[in-house]
């Protein structure tokens, strides 16, 4: 446990590091949902490292780049938005995205993190 509270740390570290504008004063609010779930907690950090430079990926801040991409929780909120399809979906090239290629871990905990902004998930 003590190793993951670690890397927690760490990777909220990054998150203001990296988060849209470098303000200092901002700090990534995960929803609450993402603190009783390991999986869901590293996805969240993925997601502000990552994918915050162009999706609202749900903690309180504004992507870094406009570019149109459509926030996590309107993507959690579709009903093809199931687990097995968002991990398909973070395994292929997609042409309007970087080509990121995710681990296999790194793939579940984002889609750990994604299926846990569902409106009907969301406490």
């Amino acid at each position: 446990m003590t190793r993951f509270v670690s890397i927690a740390v760490m990777a909220l570290a990054g998150l203001a590091a990296c988060s849209p504008g470098n303000d200092p004063d901002w700090e990534p609010t995960p929803p609450p949902q993402v603190e009783e779930d390991p999986a869901a907690y590293r996805g969240a950090a993925i997601a502000g490292q990552v994918c915050a430079q162009c999706h609202d990926v749900g903690m309180g801040a504004a992507p870094a780049q406009n570019v149109g991409a459509p926030g996590f929780r309107e993507i959690a909120g579709r009903p093809a938005s199931t687990a097995e399809g968002l991990a398909a979906w973070m395994r292929d090239s997609h042409p309007k995205m970087p080509n990121y290629i995710f681990r296999d871990q790194e793939v579940t905990d984002l889609t750990a993190y994604i299926t846990s902004l569902a409106p009907d998930r969301a406490k």
